[in-house]
């Protein structure tokens, strides 16, 4: 048989300061995670947007090349911006340049020569 001394309790658990410690401290913990995972994918978003208008405007060069006339363009996402600029260069050279605006506001600009068509 078991005695217990007097004056000495036995703790079994947490007291209930340590598990509003533990849970503010998990709380905290969880919206700075969380505070992360938006500005990945916040970063994430604007990436694809930057490569997607690279591919876009290369595409829109290709069609150029091909020899399509500028009013055969290529198909935006919405809320997507284009302009097509040409610029006669000395001889029989051409310049065109596509700028593409993404949502973000992200702007790209890629040209190409075209000589002796």
């Amino acid at each position: 048989m078991l005695i217990k001394p007097a004056g000495r309790r036995t703790q079994r658990g947490f007291s209930l300061p340590e598990v509003l410690i533990a849970a503010l401290l998990f709380a905290v913990s969880l919206l700075g995670l969380l505070q992360y995972q938006q500005v990945l994918l916040q970063a994430f978003q604007r990436q694809w947007q930057y490569r997607q208008a690279w591919s876009l405007a290369h595409q829109q060069l290709e069609i150029f090349s091909a020899g399509a006339e500028i009013t055969h363009a290529i198909s935006l996402p919405p809320n997507w911006h284009y302009q097509v600029e040409t610029h006669q260069a000395q001889g029989s050279c051409l310049r065109r340049t596509v700028k593409i605006q993404t949502p973000l506001h992200q702007q790209i600009e890629l040209s190409r020569w075209y000589c002796g068509q």
